[in-house]
């Protein structure tokens, strides 16, 4: 797989940081909090005696959740990059746009919290043991205290090394190095977490099964310009796609084809050297394609019959296709693990 050089990146990305924070709810024990000699303790460099929750955790849930949220819309079109996300110029309008939506439902969810911040604070105490309610109604944390730490934010910028009569650093072009191997984790991660929920131990699915699959095509495909091996992996997708059955349930041979693709590219190195050994073939055709007319799969999860591509442009795409190395005969199926989103 080939990556691309930095100006390349620095001109093709936008880099989109999250500035969400979320209150715990939660203040430090104290020994006296716990009616304890303080002399008679091990130092706090040692022991820490917990944390106290003041308020209901589930008022505090909708904020993780819209952090969650904002997260997940980066990392469909984007990928993780030095604590944010770098994201395709052409894709990050619309990614602002929907974080825009989300800032505003957090502003909105931020000022209902805080009206009734103090008389949450009274409620839960009232559902604490009568001997302990204390611990709750002398924290003294104010809401203007708790309003300070929630906090919704979004910046976008273009980023690109100073020069060189400046300063004189590699940190820059080491970091946009590993964006090919920071994609491919993340795609790993997704195909995982399908092939378990969706496609292990099944006889047959339907097209909603194939949603994961499609947002994982365009998230490659967005970022093609990152490495032109990724265009070898949208290709194979498409191909895949392009054989599903109209109306009939994915079965047999197609069913295992889509999950024969699952799993290797459950498995980063495979992809990478499945794709390497692609790319050249599809390097070569693909610069006889318009970008304007390439070939879409027309993917619907509701569509009874995707429609036809009869055209010059979409004739060469699927030489393309075809061209493609397939994938192994057999794949290995690994234990899904870990988390896609942190």
């Amino acid at each position: 797989m080939h990556a691309q050089p930095l100006t390349l990146l620095a001109n093709e990305l936008v880099f989109v940081n999250l500035d969400i924070s979320c209150w715990s709810g939660k203040k430090s024990l104290t020994p006296e909090d716990l009616g304890l000699d303080r002399s008679q303790l091990p130092p706090e460099t040692l022991v820490s005696l917990g944390e106290k929750q003041l308020i209901n955790p589930e008022a505090l849930r909708e904020f993780t959740t819209i952090r969650s949220a904002a997260r997940r819309h980066c990392l469909v079109v984007g990928t993780r990059f030095m604590g944010g996300y770098a994201v395709p110029s052409a894709k990050a309008q619309g990614l602002l746009d929907q974080l825009t939506v989300l800032e505003q439902r957090y502003q909105t969810v931020r000022t209902a919290f805080l009206d009734t911040y103090d008389g949450q604070l009274a409620a839960w105490a009232d559902q604490q043991p009568l001997e302990w309610q204390k611990l709750i109604r002398e924290a003294l944390v104010p809401a203007e205290y708790v309003g300070g730490r929630l906090h919704f934010a979004v910046q976008a910028v273009r980023f690109s090394a100073p020069s060189p009569q400046v300063v004189a650093h590699p940190g820059l072009e080491k970091a946009l190095s590993g964006l090919s191997g920071q994609i491919l984790s993340e795609i790993s991660q997704q195909a995982r977490e399908t092939l378990e929920e969706s496609f292990q131990g099944k006889t047959t699915v339907t097209r909603r099964a194939l949603s994961p699959l499609k947002a994982l095509r365009d998230k490659l495909d967005g970022l093609s310009f990152v490495d032109s091996g990724f265009r070898a992996v949208v290709l194979e997708i498409d191909r895949l796609l392009a054989g599903i059955p109209d109306r009939l349930p994915i079965q047999g041979r197609v069913l295992e084809g889509l999950r024969q693709f699952l799993c290797l590219a459950s498995q980063p190195q495979g992809l990478q050297t499945w794709a390497a050994q692609a790319a050249p073939v599809v390097d070569a055709l693909w610069t006889g394609i318009s970008t304007d007319l390439a070939f879409t799969v027309p993917f619907n999860e509701d569509a009874e019959s995707p429609p036809s591509n009869e055209d010059a442009a979409s004739r060469r795409f699927d030489e393309a296709v075809e061209s493609t190395p397939k994938l192994p005969a057999e794949a290995e199926v690994i234990d899904a693990g870990g988390d896609w989103f942190y």
